[in-house]
């Protein structure tokens, strides 16, 4: 299963080597070569931003089931669970973050969950504004992106996929048969606690609705700072198309950042940037060096900033997973 994904990531890396291999990389060096170092701070400076809210959305989720999780804290979790997202596909590497919260008042199901529903957050809300932007392309360039049968289809996956994580006993029922067979006798008990101690902590967060509205709020604040520094980095290397066509863009490329097909976007955000920017008449070195401008500033920098936190604040396995 492992193999498999791995391999499935790398299809990202051959759509890049393609692109590279018919492009004029003389024209794309000359476009980097010339990129404004005022914009890339200010892109910089505006994505801190993004990052102090997604951290303070997380704290409060957390501090529905564990109150003495301060900003601080959650900050630091931010950083590793975003430095090992950057080399895992599908993001998949954040989930570290539970093991910054789990100790003996708080447990792993508990941990689990806040994660989960900060995901769930963040998955929701890049759907649905990402079918917007969609729907946007469509009724602007007369370009369909997808069907509405197909937006449809997404919109009733999620609705179910939320149903089904949100019911336990459903959710029990589905899993059952292959918790009796694949789950060795002697890890049956611990599970089964680890899951009722998720749900523990998905229902005490539901029914906290300060807390609830707070972090969805703050999931849909977080959403700004994302437009402006999309469009700063295009500044950097002169593509002026203006902010509104970025509120078009960026969700479209978070969506495909999500594809197990890539690491970081790799390939993937390149072909769709050139597709994208080719509606506005860009080059397709200019949608790469965009791209490559994205993959450092929003994924690398701040994986390479990660890592620093996690070799300064490391993560301990809680007893309970030792």
């Amino acid at each position: 299963m492992k193999n498999s994904i791995k391999l499935l990531s790398l299809v990202g890396i051959v759509l890049f080597i393609v692109i590279l291999s018919r492009i004029n990389l003389g024209a794309l060096f000359e476009i980097l070569s010339h990129t404004s170092v005022i914009f890339l701070i200010l892109a910089f400076l505006v994505n801190c931003v993004a990052i102090v809210l997604k951290s303070l959305k997380w704290k409060i989720i957390v501090n529905s089931v564990k109150p003495s999780f301060t900003f601080r804290e959650s900050m630091i979790a931010f950083f590793v669970g975003f430095s090992f997202s950057t080399i895992t596909p599908a993001k998949l590497g954040d989930f570290i973050k539970v093991l910054y919260i789990t100790d003996e008042n708080c447990g792993l199901g508990k941990s689990l969950a806040t994660v989960v529903i900060d995901r769930l957050i963040d998955i929701v809300l890049l759907f649905s504004i990402a079918l917007i932007a969609i729907c946007s392309f469509s009724l602007v360039y007369h370009i369909e992106i997808l069907s509405v049968s197909t937006m449809v289809l997404i919109l009733a996956a999620i609705g179910i996929g939320l149903y089904i994580v949100l019911n336990k006993p459903l959710l029990a029922r589905l899993l059952r048969p292959f918790f009796n067979i694949f789950v060795p006798g002697h890890l049956k008990d611990k599970l089964t606690l680890y899951f009722n101690d998720f749900y523990t902590g998905l229902f005490i967060y539901y029914h906290d609705r300060r807390r609830f509205f707070s972090s969805i709020s703050i999931g849909i604040i977080s959403w700004i700072p994302p437009f402006i520094y999309g469009y700063l980095l295009a500044l950097s290397i002169g593509i002026d198309t203006g902010l509104m066509f970025f509120v078009l863009v960026i969700p479209i490329l978070s969506l495909l950042d999500l594809l197990p097909i890539s690491i970081s976007g790799i390939g993937t955000r390149d072909v769709a940037l050139i597709f994208l920017f080719g509606l506005k008449a860009i080059s397709p070195e200019q949608a790469v060096a965009f791209s490559l401008l994205y993959l450092f500033m929003s994924y690398w920098l701040i994986a390479l900033i990660g890592a620093g936190v996690y070799l300064r604040y490391p993560v301990k396995i809680p007893e309970e997973m030792s």
